[in-house]
């Protein structure tokens, strides 16, 4: 049986674990048949929770490799299913893009698509664990959006720190499952690539609406924009430049990238101030500087080629690895949707496989697609 929920956990240095809620059967059907819809615009039918959740946010030590592995203290969640067995499968949530510190993972109240995972998986008796990454949560760095390289630590710190939580709580995981949505399932492509390095086992890993190749989704947006583009683009501009100009030290990036009468409106909103909304342009033209629209000034920028380096697709996959994507996303297109696929299966290699979700936009695709990742990862384990 787990440890007594009064007992005292050993843990390795610089790991702690605190329990911040305990959600019955009944909040987490509500969250399936009425919050996710609401946060959605689609209905799905989830299999009903099982089983109620323990929360607890677990603070734990990891690094910075692009400054020179400035070592950090990092947040996440632990989510613990109230069954008997002690052995179970366990799931790596990455989530999305948000510009608040708090709507992570380890805050779940502030995070819907955390609280689907949360009862999707956990609620029929998965373990549960989602990092806050870097500059997030109750990190002190500012954010550090599509920086792969700290991406890939946090993560991987991640699932140590929680295993040996697991384990003063008397559970042990058995297969590891990787899932994310948006930003997060270009993390969980990058996380992915680090664990099959360093031979860390992943039974299964499942994405929805994820840009695997920020060069090309940024380079779309700017020069072969659609009538469906979402109006909030622009965050993703806002939000890796100054990223970028913080963790890859290249001063003025963000400056030279948005237009002068935005630029201390835009930091403030990646610094996480209260900004008003509406002060941040919804139009591209608008906001990025214009030598931006040329694709060949584009590609040749400093921003440009720490985009293109920034990919989370190119490498050998070794795992089985789905890659779910709307025909309507507004953020994705069909053609980033499919590219982990097409570039394995142009090597001869059918680890990845593209799934469309039909005509879905953005978050309709993470709420089709998790659904799917429950009925592919429950035949797994």
């Amino acid at each position: 049986m787990a440890r007594a929920q009064g007992a005292a956990p050993v843990l390795p240095a610089g790991v702690t674990a605190t329990q911040i809620a305990r959600w019955d059967v009944a909040r987490l059907n509500r969250i399936l048949t009425t919050d996710m819809p609401a946060f959605s615009g689609v209905n799905v039918e989830y299999p009903a929770a099982r089983n109620a959740v323990r929360l607890y946010r677990v603070t734990y030590p990891s690094v910075v490799p692009e400054l020179g592995n400035k070592p950090v203290a990092l947040t996440g969640l632990v989510a613990i299913p109230e069954v008997p067995q002690t052995t179970l499968p366990l799931v790596s949530y990455q989530h999305g893009t948000v510009y608040g510190k708090q709507e992570v993972p380890s805050y779940p109240e502030n995070s819907p698509e955390t609280q689907l995972m949360i009862a999707l998986f956990a609620g029929q008796g998965y373990l549960l664990t989602g990092a806050d990454y870097v500059g997030m949560g109750d990190s002190r760095e500012p954010q550090g959006y599509m920086v792969k390289a700290s991406h890939q630590q946090a993560t991987a710190d991640m699932l140590p720190a929680a295993r040996a939580f697991l384990a003063a709580q008397g559970l042990t995981p058995s297969q590891l499952f990787l899932g994310g949505w948006s930003q997060g399932g270009y993390v969980t492509m990058a996380m992915l690539e680090r664990l099959e390095a360093i031979g860390v086992p992943v039974r299964a890993a499942a994405t929805a609406s994820a840009p695997v190749d920020p060069w090309a989704a940024l380079n779309g947006f700017l020069n072969f924009p659609r009538p469906n583009d979402a109006d909030w683009v622009g965050t993703l501009f806002i939000l890796a430049s100054f990223s970028f100009e913080n963790y890859y030290q290249v001063p003025g990036l963000a400056r030279s990238l948005l237009k002068p009468e935005h630029y201390d409106v835009c930091r403030g909103a990646y610094e996480g101030q209260a900004v008003d909304p509406t002060k941040i342009p919804t139009k591209l033209r608008d906001l990025v500087a214009e030598p931006y629209f040329d694709a060949a000034f584009f590609a040749g920028s400093p921003f440009g080629r720490m985009l293109f380096e920034n990919q989370a697709y190119r490498w050998v996959v070794r795992t089985p690895t789905r890659n779910y994507y709307g025909d309507t996303d507004e953020a994705i297109t069909q053609g980033i949707g499919r590219l982990a696929m097409v570039f394995q299966q142009a090597m001869g290699n059918d680890k990845v496989e593209a799934i469309s979700t039909g005509p879905t936009s953005h978050r309709g695709t993470y709420a089709r697609g998790a659904a799917e990742w429950k009925r592919w990862f429950d035949s797994l384990a």
